[in-house]
């Protein structure tokens, strides 16, 4: 009976009470205009959310401090809206402020993430989206095209016509690009023999 009455105090103090525990003020703020209450508990917060705004860093240019600190005080206000204490009167700023710090920061971090990459208005374009290498290999002479192409008929058994149907010309043609590259891939090794 004497907790309900207790409950009836808490709630009823007003805002300028210097006597106000931060258990009454939090029941007050969820209970009551948050309009009243917010203010009070926001300025009561102040060394706190000044230790964890230091914290946490800002992402340029979409994000800088001013906005970093409204989202900190929206967030602390969302938790306390929320809070049930289960700690003693004095640890509920800190574990209040703790709990929106780590909100804000896992925020942060996708907001981080979810940058993308400005390019530049003049971006140099290679003459070629894929340059011819020619490699000077134990297995000759041979491009890049032709080390694909002897790989997909000799390792992965694909059929000539298929792959001639596929580039557009007949499966003769096919066979003797193939022979071609295969003579350049045994181009050097036969002359490192010769040697």
């Amino acid at each position: 009976m004497e907790a309900s009455s207790d409950k009836t105090a808490t709630t009823t103090a007003g805002p300028d009470d210097p006597e106000l525990s931060w258990t009454a003020l939090l029941e007050a703020y969820g209970v009551g205009p948050k309009e009243k209450w917010s203010g009070l508990l926001i300025e009561r917060l102040g060394p706190w959310l000044a230790s964890a705004r230091q914290r946490l860093f800002a992402v340029p240019p979409y994000l800088d401090d001013e906005d970093i600190a409204q989202q900190l005080v929206f967030v602390v206000l969302r938790v306390a809206s929320r809070w049930q204490p289960r700690c003693e009167d004095r640890w509920v700023p800190r574990k209040l402020v703790e709990a929106a710090e780590g909100r804000v920061r896992a925020w942060l971090c996708r907001e981080r993430s979810a940058q993308a990459d400005e390019l530049e208005e003049e971006l140099q374009a290679p003459e070629r989206a894929e340059p011819e290498l020619v490699l000077d290999t134990p297995i000759g002479k041979a491009s890049v095209e032709d080390l694909r192409l002897i790989y997909r008929v000799r390792v992965l058994g694909e059929p000539v016509a298929v792959l001639a149907q596929r580039a557009g010309i007949t499966p003769r043609q096919m066979r003797h690009r193939v022979k071609e590259a295969r003579e350049r891939a045994r181009a050097a090794v036969d002359e490192g023999e010769r040697a």
